[in-house]
Order: C-alpha cells, then sequence, then structure tokens
C-alpha cells in the first residue's frame, strides 16, 4: 500500500514538472519564475490539462490567456520568426498553415525555410508584426482541421516554434460537399475548396453578373493534383467527370476571382 501510494506521489510530482515546464517554454524562463506561485495555483490540476495523453495546449494557452500571463506583444513592429514542425501530410500542412497564420492576421511574411523530409515538414517564416501569434488561437484553428499542437518553444520574444501533429488533418475551410448535395457559394476571398466523397460528377453554375472562365483542380486526400481543367472562354455552366480517388476540388477563374464575385452553384451527381 505504501509503495502504491509512494509511485502515485512521484507520478504527480513527474507530472506536474512536465506541465510546468511546458508552460514555461511557452512564456518564457523569466516570465516563468515571475509568476511561478499564480501558474502552481491555476494549474494544480495537472490531470485536467491532459486529452488522450498528450498536454492539452488549447486548455493551457486559454488558461494562459485569461489570467494575462501570456505576453505576445513586441512592443513595435519587428521581424518574428515562426518554425512549424508537421509529422505528417505535408501539403496539406503547408496550405493549412498559411491559411491559417493569414486568417489570424500574419498577411505580411517570407518563406525563410520549407523542408520535407520523411513526409514531415519543416516550414520557417519571418512575419513583419507587432506582435507574436497567438497560441491560443493558432490551437483552435489547427484544431478545426484535426491536427493539435504537440509542443511549443519560445525564445526571447520574436523567436517560436511549434510541433504539430497533423497525422489526422483535413484542408482548412473547405465547402462540404459531402453531406449537401449542392451548395450556393457567396462572393470568394480565395478559391472555393470544396470537399467530396465518391462522386461521379460535378455540375459549376455561374451565377449572373459574372464573367466565368473556369480553372478547376482535382486533388487526392494528401492534396496531390489528378487532373487540372482550364477554360480561356466564359462559361455559364459546366459539367465535369469526378477523377476517382478525388477528395478535394479547387475552383477558381483562370484570370481573376473578381469575375466570380456573384458566387457560383455546385451540384454533385
Amino acid at each position: 500500500m505504501i509503495k502504491k501510494l509512494f509511485l502515485f506521489t512521484a507520478l504527480n510530482v513527474a507530472l506536474f514538472a512536465n506541465i510546468n515546464n511546458n508552460i514555461r517554454d511557452i512564456l518564457g524562463t523569466s516570465d516563468y519564475n515571475t509568476h511561478r506561485n499564480l501558474i502552481n495555483h491555476l494549474f494544480k490540476n495537472q490531470n485536467s490539462f491532459y486529452s488522450n495523453g498528450q498536454i492539452d495546449y488549447v486548455k493551457i494557452t486559454e488558461v494562459l490567456s485569461k489570467n494575462n500571463l501570456l505576453k505576445l506583444s513586441l512592443g513595435s513592429t519587428q521581424d518574428l520568426f515562426v518554425t512549424f514542425n508537421f509529422n505528417s501530410n505535408p501539403k496539406i500542412s503547408l496550405k493549412n498553415i498559411s491559411d491559417i497564420i493569414r486568417i489570424l492576421g500574419n498577411q505580411n511574411y517570407i518563406t525563410q525555410e520549407e523542408v520535407v523530409v520523411n513526409n514531415q515538414l519543416k516550414w520557417t517564416v519571418k512575419i513583419k508584426a507587432a506582435a507574436a501569434i497567438s497560441p491560443l488561437r493558432l490551437s483552435q484553428e489547427l484544431q478545426k482541421v484535426n491536427s493539435r499542437i504537440l509542443d511549443i518553444k519560445r525564445e526571447g520574444s520574436n523567436k517560436w516554434s511549434y510541433s504539430i501533429d497533423a497525422s489526422n488533418s483535413k484542408i482548412y475551410r473547405t465547402e462540404d460537399l459531402v453531406n449537401n448535395s449542392q451548395l450556393s457559394l457567396k462572393k470568394p476571398q480565395r478559391a472555393y475548396i470544396i470537399e467530396v466523397d465518391n462522386i461521379s460528377n460535378i455540375t459549376i453554375s455561374s451565377t449572373a453578373g459574372n464573367s466565368w472562365h473556369p480553372n478547376i483542380v482535382f486533388y487526392d486526400s494528401n492534396y496531390n493534383i489528378l487532373e487540372i481543367v482550364e477554360k480561356d472562354s466564359l462559361h455559364r455552366s459546366l459539367r465535369l467527370s469526378v477523377p476517382n480517388n478525388t477528395k478535394y476540388i479547387k475552383i477558381d477563374d483562370f484570370y481573376s476571382l473578381a469575375n466570380i464575385k456573384q458566387g457560383l452553384n455546385i451540384t454533385k451527381e
């Protein structure tokens, strides 16, 4: 009984230390040491910050943010360097993370490094910004595509790295033609990405007021291109056969999104 109690106590001490190490990596050593007593209080129930045996960074960063412990301001516009390490699905991961950081307000970035080895992606960007990317918002957006943060490292105020599990990821912000038979899409901010499953044909109709010149790409579940359809002529409607193994369809205009500003209607068969 004493032995079991000792092991239980040792396990909780190790768990506590592990969580605290991760929090220190997010806050930086100085801020962590300054607020250690508050951190110990906020995270005393260690088990609630785990999900399926892994640290839940959404929960951790949410608590840090609510208690004003997560300082992201750089004080002025500076160069911010962020590295994203994905363990799988490099094509989907690169598309997702580039879309997500733009959604989070970081339009002005330059790729510093992009390496794919053994199906793993390392992508480093330099961003002109007055604040670091919010780990909470980043975690929340990654959750939407079945990805999750495994580790966060902060080096000073302007250098961050994230390790991300993307083994079950899907494309960010797709239009659902899996559970719907028809879609009426509004004015696009970017090319439409349609998610499909085992369909044979698709009909795309242009809304009145458009000048649509079709530019359509079919992708498989790993975001590999299966087929490209380009039409350098005005179309009001287009019916296409869908290649086998198609999971995503990108629908655009050959010249400009402004040509489909009234939206498109899509029907699957």
